[in-house]
């Protein structure tokens, strides 16, 4: 019981998460977060939280709070998709990909290369 956040190192002291509960329900979606020590705590008061995924590792060095669960060696996977695009193939939901579009959180800010 409690919530899963998985984790991705997005450089510095952010991550992009997203959050379930424990019926694997989305409760809110995709953000970038900048983590500190009371990142994520409103779920961590409540319940036991489960983090995992490579940007798990730095957050443990930051959240300390006995809910905070980290969980090593597992990451988010395509593999774990194949249930969800199963059911989505049964629904005939399909993305037309000529209109398709990428989710970006965050503008991509380049930098020139110096020679």
């Amino acid at each position: 019981k409690g919530f899963k956040i998985p984790l991705l190192d997005a450089r510095r002291m952010e991550v992009y998460s997203q959050i379930f509960n424990e019926k694997n329900e989305m409760i809110r979606a995709v953000y970038a977060d900048i983590i500190d020590s009371y990142s994520f705590s409103e779920f961590l008061n409540a319940e036991k939280v489960y983090f995992f995924g490579d940007g798990a590792e730095k957050c443990k060095e930051i959240i300390n709070q006995d809910n905070a669960i980290f969980i090593g060696n597992k990451f988010p996977s395509a593999n774990e998709m194949s249930v969800l695009s199963y059911e989505k193939y049964l629904k005939n939901e399909f993305e037309d990909v000529a209109y398709f579009e990428p989710f970006y959180l965050k503008e991509f800010l380049g930098a020139i290369p110096k020679k």
